[in-house]
C-alpha cells in the first residue's frame, strides 16, 4: 500500500508547478541545467521537467564525528571524539565546491586533528589547541559554510598494548585448554 502511495506522491511532485521555500531555508532553481537562480523564503513557480530545485536548511547543523585514535610524535596514543557546528551561508558556493558537505567537512576536521597530533609531542597537545587549529583550517576554505564551533567531546591519552600472536604452541602440540 505504501508503494502505491509513494508512486502517486512521485507523480504529483513531478507535475507540481510551485515550490515553497520556508523562512529558514535557501534554494537553487536550475533551469535546463544552466541558468541558476538563488532564492530564499516564499513561493516560486517552476516548470516541471525543466527546473530542478535544491532546497537546504540554513539553520545551525551539527556533525558528530566518530571516535578517532591518533599517535603523537612521541608515540603516545590519543583518543578523540568531537562535534562540529556549521550553517550554510551561500548555497550556490556550497553546491559548486562540495559534493557531500557533512561527510567532507567531517573528514577534513578529522585529518586536521590527526595531522596536529602526529606533528606534536603529547605535552604540546591540548583540547583547546586542537579546537582552534581545526577551526582555522576549516575557515581557510570558501565552501559557503560558516563554522560555528568545533568541540572535542572526549579527549584521552591512553596506553595501548599490542598482542603478539605467537602460534608456536600449535606446532608443539600444546593444548591451551588443559589445566596445569
Amino acid at each position: 500500500m505504501n508503494q502505491l502511495k509513494d508512486f502517486f506522491q512521485w507523480i504529483l511532485d513531478a507535475v507540481k508547478i510551485w515550490v515553497i521555500v520556508q523562512p529558514w531555508q535557501t534554494a537553487l532553481i536550475v533551469r535546463n541545467g544552466s541558468k541558476i537562480k538563488k532564492v530564499s523564503k516564499g513561493i516560486f513557480f517552476r516548470i516541471p521537467y525543466l527546473d530542478s530545485v535544491y532546497v537546504q536548511e540554513s539553520r545551525l547543523r551539527i556533525a558528530s564525528m566518530p571516535i578517532q585514535t591518533c599517535t603523537s610524535k612521541d608515540f603516545k596514543t590519543v583518543t578523540i571524539n568531537a562535534s562540529l557546528g556549521y550553517s550554510i551561508t551561500c548555497i550556490e558556493t556550497l553546491y559548486n565546491t562540495l559534493y557531500h558537505p557533512e561527510i567532507t567537512i567531517t573528514n577534513m576536521a578529522m585529518s586536521e586533528v590527526a595531522e596536529f597530533v602526529f606533528e606534536n609531542d603529547i605535552k604540546d597537545i591540548s583540547p583547546k589547541i586542537i579546537e582552534v587549529k581545526v577551526l582555522e583550517k576549516l575557515n581557510a576554505g570558501n565552501y559557503g559554510l560558516k563554522f560555528e564551533y568545533f568541540r572535542l567531546t572526549s579527549f584521552a591519552i591512553v596506553s595501548t598494548y599490542r598482542l603478539i600472536q605467537d602460534q608456536s604452541w600449535i606446532a608443539e602440540g600444546l593444548n591451551m585448554s588443559e589445566k596445569k
